[in-house]
């Protein structure tokens, strides 16, 4: 049923992906808060990343969702899902060519937040990736900085 009033929105909307409508900074943190339809589709979206609902993550994508789609604070789905070690929404959404080394507005990259959290295995397949280790966010700190920082001393291992 949710994926049915998921696309009926989707559809009723008429909203532009490709503009800055979707790629914009404006989705409201809380499902109810929302000044479009555009931005409820977008709660709802980073929602089943955060509760690892991936069939609501399917349907999104099977209907043409961006995958790199951002929050308020420059969040992916992606990010969101590491956040909190969500394997299979993050295995799902690699799988559907999510930027694997995207950065929010403060410069914190997705193997940032998968050390903040201790997400050991999702820091390592990020690792596989060709993102740079050695980026650094708006404080200057690298992902080997954050581990020591949050001490995680396992992590710079991972980073070689």
């Amino acid at each position: 049923m949710k994926t049915i009033l998921l696309l009926l929105i989707l559809l009723i909307s008429g909203g532009t992906w490709a503009g800055n409508t979707w790629a914009g900074n404006t989705w409201a943190s809380q499902p109810g808060e929302f000044s479009s339809a555009e931005e409820e589709l977008k709660a709802y979206f980073f929602a089943a990343a955060r509760s690892n609902n991936v069939e609501v993550l399917k349907e999104f994508i099977k209907a043409g969702f961006p995958v790199d789609v951002v929050n308020n604070k420059g969040y992916t789905a992606l990010m969101v899902a590491t956040y909190h070690g969500h394997t299979k929404s993050f295995d799902y959404l690699v799988s559907q060519k999510a930027n694997t080394c995207a950065a929010d507005m403060r410069g914190n990259t997705v193997l940032m937040a998968a050390i903040f959290r201790g997400e050991f295995s999702l820091a390592k397949k990020l690792m596989s990736y060709e993102c740079n280790p050695d980026h650094e966010n708006n404080a200057g700190m690298t992902a080997v900085g954050f581990a020591k920082m949050f001490g995680r001393e396992k992590v710079p291992d991972y980073l070689k």
